[in-house]
């Protein structure tokens, strides 16, 4: 029997795990397609998918099998689902943000694919998976939490193909793989002292966007997504409607769209501003990129580079150390306090820095939360709060009071 007809899949039994050959069989009447299985014996017998197209054959199953649909490979499933915009889809009514649909596309066709590309995608079992899973963070050096969205890249497309029938509807190869998603990054925080630092050695408009996502907790692509006709000066607030990371994009979700407080000091550096640039029309945007004419926003990255590491180096929020590297070209690179490499900063560590800084200060943090526009109250606190404030330190004074009460520590 030639391969590719049919598919295999494995189910863990009292008496161990198992392999069963699958197929369709159609009903020539009414044309109603139902799935069949068929045990061929223990994994440790049938190890690899020669072993058991081997079986298949002797068994001569042959016969039942109908319309195949497992000559599909993985790549092809690609195509059709970004083809088809499911990709882009996060529910009926509401894309996902442009930034997102980018990570995804990066983690099919930079990871899934040169790996799963030729195979066929009713071949791909959760053995092979988790020990490709394992090689990415082991030889590839990928933290565990890119290595979760790497296979929620890859779960969407078996997603979309179970929806098209492309795939069987029970078929799962992850269903039983859990990957760490939880982060170990602690992010580098910086106190109003240490903001204003930065804000000193920044000029028009870097100073007025550090600002702004300082005092606000916009995303960069939010504060970049912003035109003049979403500053109400009236109403005190922003208007969130779009953001912005290489193409106009949705927001990240229903929540991140709420108007954004602005006192009106930040008004007044935002008007500032408004009255300076050429680009000030309503429809324009608020931080036009000006080498494209104010056509488009500008970049948050080069921007990050040009001038936030810089300017939060001479503040000395963490330092820079210049080298020349094998090209002989003069390098910086930045450290922090220990002298660990900086990996991770910029723009959202201020979205960081202030919500620490509000938990620590007591602020209510069901307010904190709604100035962040979080939609889990639980990812102010579990996320975004990083300071020993006040009532941390009286709380553990409290308890050496009493344990230490008529006593010393031995």
């Amino acid at each position: 029997m030639a391969r590719g007809k049919g598919w295999f899949r494995t189910r863990r039994q009292s008496k161990g795990e198992f392999v069963f050959f699958c197929c369709y069989s159609q009903d020539p009447a009414t044309g109603d397609r139902t799935e069949k299985l068929r045990k061929l014996g223990p994994v440790s017998q049938f190890p690899d998918a020669a072993s058991r197209w081997q079986e298949v054959g002797r068994l001569g199953l042959s016969s039942i099998i109908d319309n195949p649909i497992s000559d599909l490979t993985f790549s092809d499933l690609v195509i059709r689902y970004i083809a088809s915009g499911a990709i882009e889809q996060k529910t009926l009514s509401q894309k996902k943000a442009s930034g997102t649909v980018a990570v995804l596309r990066h983690n099919l066709e930079d990871y899934c694919v040169p790996r799963w590309g030729q195979t066929s995608v009713c071949l791909i079992e959760p053995r092979p998976l988790e020990d490709w899973l394992l090689y990415l963070h082991q030889e590839k050096a990928l933290a565990w939490t890119t290595i979760n969205k790497v296979k929620q890249a890859m779960q969407g497309v078996f997603k979309f193909g179970r929806k098209e029938k492309l795939l069987p509807a029970e078929y799962d190869p992850f269903r039983d793989i859990d990957c760490e998603a939880s982060s170990d990054y602690e992010a580098i925080t910086c106190t109003p002292e240490q903001t204003l630092a930065i804000l000193n050695q920044l000029e028009e408009p870097e100073s007025v966007l550090t600002l702004l996502i300082a005092s606000t907790g916009l995303s960069i692509s939010e504060a970049l997504g912003l035109q003049w006709a979403d500053v109400e000066y009236d109403r005190n607030r922003i208007v969130v409607r779009r953001s912005w990371v290489e193409e106009i994009g949705n927001c990240k979700n229903t929540h991140r769209k709420a108007p954004v407080a602005m006192h009106p000091v930040l008004g007044s550096y935002l008007r500032h501003w408004h009255e300076k640039t050429i680009y000030a029309r309503p429809i324009d945007w608020v931080f036009a990129s000006t080498k494209l004419k104010g056509a488009k926003p500008r970049s948050g990255g080069i921007a990050s580079q040009t001038y936030l590491y810089p300017a939060a180096a001479k503040a000395k929020v963490f330092r820079s150390v210049q080298k020349r590297n094998q090209d002989g070209k003069l390098v910086t690179r930045y450290f922090d306090v220990a002298g660990n490499p900086i990996k991770r900063w910029g723009w959202h560590n201020l979205r960081h820095s202030l919500a620490s800084w509000l938990v620590s200060e007591g602020v209510d943090v069901k307010t904190v939360s709604t100035m962040l526009r979080h939609s889990n109250i639980k990812t102010t606190l579990g996320v975004y709060s990083h300071a020993v404030g006040p009532k941390q330190l009286a709380a553990q004074g409290q308890f050496l009071d009493r344990l230490l009460v008529g006593g010393s520590v031995q």
